[in-house]
C-alpha cells in the first residue's frame, strides 16, 4: 500500500466506537484520502405490538433506524466539518464484520479503522468480537484503536 486514497471507518454508535476517528483523521489528512463513515444496523425481524391497535411493522422500523443512524453519522461528519478530506456516510443492515468486509472489499478500501471495545472471557465468547472476525476475514489491512484504558500491570 503506497498511498491512502480510501479509509472506513465502520460506527456502533458508541462513543467507544468513535475513539476510531482521530486516527482516521490523522491518517487522511496527512494522505487526502477520503473517509467512509459506516453504521451497521442490525436486521429488524419482528413486529413490535403496543397494543392491540398499533404495532410497528418491520419496514417502519427499518426506516426509522436508518433515518437515526444517517443522523448520528451526519453529526459527526458536520463535527469535523473543517477537515480538508471528503467523508462519506454508509447506513447497511445486517451481520457486522460480513457487512464491513464486503464494503471494503467492493469499495477500494486502503485501510479500515476501528476501536476495540474491549471485551474479554465470556462477554467476548457469547458476542463474538467484530473486530476479531474482520482481522482474520478482511482482505485489506486493519488498524485497531484501543478504545479501553489499559488495566494497570499491563505489559
Amino acid at each position: 500500500m503506497d498511498k491512502l486514497d480510501h479509509i472506513l471507518v465502520p460506527l456502533d454508535g458508541s462513543e467507544l466506537s468513535e475513539k476510531a476517528l482521530a486516527a482516521a483523521y490523522t491518517l487522511a489528512g496527512m494522505s487526502n484520502a477520503e473517509i467512509t463513515l459506516l453504521r451497521v444496523l442490525r436486521p429488524v425481524e419482528e413486529v413490535i405490538k403496543i397494543d392491540e391497535q398499533h404495532a410497528i411493522y418491520v419496514d417502519q422500523q427499518i426506516e426509522f433506524k436508518t433515518r437515526r443512524a444517517k443522523k448520528y453519522l451526519k453529526a459527526i461528519r458536520n463535527h469535523a466539518e473543517k477537515r480538508s478530506f471528503k467523508i462519506n456516510i454508509v447506513v447497511e443492515m445486517g451481520d457486522a464484520a460480513e457487512i464491513i468486509i464486503n464494503f471494503a472489499r467492493k469499495n477500494s478500501i486502503d485501510l479500515i479503522v476501528m476501536s476495540t471495545h474491549g471485551r474479554s472471557g465470556l462477554k467476548r465468547w457469547v458476542y463474538g468480537s467484530v473486530a476479531g472476525k474482520i482481522l482474520s476475514g478482511a482482505y485489506n489491512p486493519v488498524l485497531l484503536i484501543r478504545s479501553y484504558p489499559e488495566k494497570e500491570g499491563e505489559e
